[in-house]
């Protein structure tokens, strides 16, 4: 059977789609860290004998191992601590800002910036810093963070000559003191922090709302009628805040608030009327997403990549998987695994060239290409074939700019099922290279058992008088083309079967290479035999032949029976050479 041009065409284009460059693992971090932890920005904050630094998405180095802790970045910014101290600021480059030796503090709850401003502490003083860690705003005799670009504060009068005169100011982003129209500042008893544009305020022991754009003030009233009987006032001149485990209370005759610890109001209940609750948002967490997903075995973790296994079972932990990276801890230490979608490894066997076995082994070279980084001294290959055993002992390396290469002896079996038709045959081969194990890849090869003889019969026409003559033939086994410089006479056994006859016939060796066979009584038109030679560890090989006899005809002078023996060829099909480097 031909194949036309367009089926081979069609055949070879399958065949190449099956060729599939795998995707490389590696590390981005090597396992050298005791803790690993993903941050904003695509930097990664590690640790390592207690002390903490930052590398960026490279897995580069940007802050040294030298600090205590590293905050979160918050609006582009980071604190660092070192010698149990406030020590800088820190952008997501890695430039430090340092505010060593003035023995800044951060107030409670207060660990990052806000508006673009850090509240500090100092000698019970509080000071705000800009990004760049420089003193703009204060001292106040009390502080609080930024909200709805406000701060809440108590200003002094006149520090320099009255320490302990204080009133309630807000001061926006730019330092600016807030004014109060139509009243005196020194009249308020009591301010807190902004929140969703509101404020409460008391002024003369009223209470009011405050807004945060406007300054305009709304009284507090229990209920729509504002009178003097429905306004919420305090109870004294001097408004009590009391401290609690739910933040600060304030109370009034006929209402009370609660404060957070940043004096935003998040509980108000007035008389009459059902209590007015405030939610705060929460720090927003980081989203993300991954195309890793972690497999286990036997308490060992490995990494899926796109739904297909990158990495078997190798790992004590996978810690977390975010984009395209993977923390992982390989013996007690932290490391970074990415993916090298740009290059890939190859598994040549043979240089890709179809097999042929003569015998029951074939020695082939297998070659591993890798990508430069991917130094020899750190890789070895694996065999997961019974069929192919790498000779160690035979291995060469070789590395240049464009990529290295590994190349190995391989002794191959010969195929239990393999016959003399070209069939593909799978290998299988794992690369262990920067202390990680690749899969198993496939390498797929077109394969054939090489008929090392031929059968050559020696009389395939003669004639026999009756049905009873014993029919004898002789046959010698010649060496083939492939084989005629070998001059060894390999351990082989030989047999005739016949197929379609009840007597099987009766075998003798006469020579090495030299057998006759005898069949008796035959009774039939034709009969299929084969001679059979399977040489130790090999297949059969099947040489099959069609015996026929032909009777005079009633009239006719010769009352002989004619015998014809002529071989069965095959039918075969065409293959096209399929080469599958990886699967």
């Amino acid at each position: 059977m031909k194949m036309n041009k367009k089926m081979l065409a069609w055949v070879i284009m399958a065949c190449l789609s099956l060729s599939v460059q795998a995707q490389i693992a590696k590390w981005l971090v090597r396992p050298n860290y005791d803790f690993i932890e993903m941050m904003d920005y695509g930097l990664l904050k590690v640790a390592s004998n207690g002390k903490i630094g930052l590398l960026n998405k490279e897995g580069k180095e940007i802050l040294p191992l030298e600090f205590d802790s590293i905050t979160a970045f918050k609006e582009e910014r980071a604190l660092l601590f070192k010698y149990g101290k406030l020590y800088g600021i820190t952008d997501p480059y890695g430039q430090i800002f340092s505010i060593e030796g003035k023995e800044y503090k951060l107030p409670d709850g207060v660990n990052r910036f806000y508006s673009g401003l850090l509240l500090v502490r100092q000698n019970n003083q509080y000071f705000y810093l800009n990004t760049e860690g420089i003193q703009v705003f204060g001292p106040f005799a009390e502080a609080y963070p930024f909200f709805d670009g406000h701060a809440l504060v108590k200003s002094y009068a006149d520090y320099p000559k009255n320490p302990n005169e204080t009133y309630c100011d807000f001061i926006n982003t730019e330092g600016i003191p807030f004014v109060l129209q139509d009243e005196d500042k020194k009249d308020i008893s009591f301010m807190s922090s902004f929140h969703n544009g509101r404020a409460i305020i008391a002024i003369k022991k009223k209470f009011y709302t405050i807004d945060s754009e406007t300054y305009e003030l709304t009284p507090i009233s229990i209920d729509s009628t504002f009178n003097k009987k429905s306004l919420v006032v305090s109870p004294a001149k001097e408004i009590p805040i009391i401290k609690g485990d739910e933040g600060y209370l304030v109370g009034a005759k006929n209402g009370k608030f609660i404060f957070d610890q940043f004096m935003r109001l998040k509980y108000m209940e007035l008389l009459g009327n059902e209590p007015v609750i405030s939610e705060f948002p929460l720090e927003s967490e980081r989203t993300y997403t991954s195309v890793f997903k972690k497999l286990s075995k036997d308490n060992r973790y490995g990494l899926v990549f796109k739904g297909k296994e990158l990495l078997p079972p190798q790992f004590d932990e996978i810690l977390h998987l975010e984009d395209d990276l993977a923390i992982v801890k390989s013996d007690g230490k932290c490391g970074v695994i990415t993916v090298d979608s740009d290059n890939n490894f190859l598994f040549k066997l043979n240089n890709n060239e179809n097999i042929g076995f003569n015998h029951q082994y074939y020695d082939a070279k297998l070659t591993t290409l890798m990508p430069p980084y991917i130094k020899c001294t750190s890789a070895t290959v694996a065999s997961h074939s019974e069929d192919c055993e790498i000779q160690i002992e035979s291995r060469t390396e070789n590395e240049n700019v464009e990529g290295n290469t590994l190349t190995y002896n391989c002794r191959l079996s010969i195929p239990k099922d393999l016959t003399d038709t070209l069939t593909a045959h799978d290998y299988f081969y794992s690369l262990r290279y920067d202390g990680l194990l690749s899969v198993p890849h496939k390498v797929t090869i077109s394969e054939w058992y090489v008929k090392y003889y031929e059968v050559n019969l020696s009389n395939t026409n003669f004639s026999i008088s009756s049905a009873n003559d014993t029919i004898s033939v002789e046959f010698d086994l010649i060496k083939t083309d492939v084989a005629r410089n070998d001059e060894s006479n390999y351990f082989k056994n030989v047999e005739v079967v016949a197929s379609n006859f009840s007597e099987q016939p009766i075998l003798n060796k006469i020579t090495e290479n030299h057998y006759i066979f005898q069949l008796f009584g035959i009774d039939q038109e034709r009969i299929n035999f084969s001679v059979r030679i399977t040489e130790i560890g090999c297949p059969t090989i099947e040489y099959p032949f069609e015996m026929v006899f032909v009777k005079p005809k009633p009239r006719e002078r010769n009352k002989k029976t004619t015998v014809t023996i002529t071989p069965i060829q095959k039918k075969t099909t065409p293959v096209a050479k399929e080469i599958i480097l990886l699967d």
